[in-house]
């Protein structure tokens, strides 16, 4: 799917898309803090693309992707922070 096809808020598919952001952020974040290392918001854009199969086709597309990413960062850590919290520390993230 092209970037620029994907849902927006208006769309009734929005929330599943919204959802599989987030997972696929939380899935990134997990990785770089087994890796012990940092990403921006710009390098975590491009893998939710990639993850998730989108084609950054435009730089609209790609403004509007980082925007959510950025938008729901905090939620997919928070989301990551209660699931290490429930199993002391030690799970893994499974998309």
């Amino acid at each position: 799917m092209k970037a620029s096809e994907a849902p927006t808020i208006q769309s009734p598919a929005w929330n599943e898309y919204r959802s599989r952001v987030i997972a696929a952020v939380a899935d990134v974040e997990n990785l770089m803090r087994q890796l012990d290392k940092g990403i921006n918001s710009e390098v975590l854009a491009e893998e939710v693309a990639e993850r998730l199969g989108l084609e950054i086709d435009t730089s609209a597309a790609y403004e509007s992707l980082l925007k959510l990413v950025r938008a729901v960062r905090p939620i997919a850590c928070e989301g990551l922070r209660r699931t290490s919290e429930q199993h002391g520390g030690q799970f893994q993230l499974a998309l």
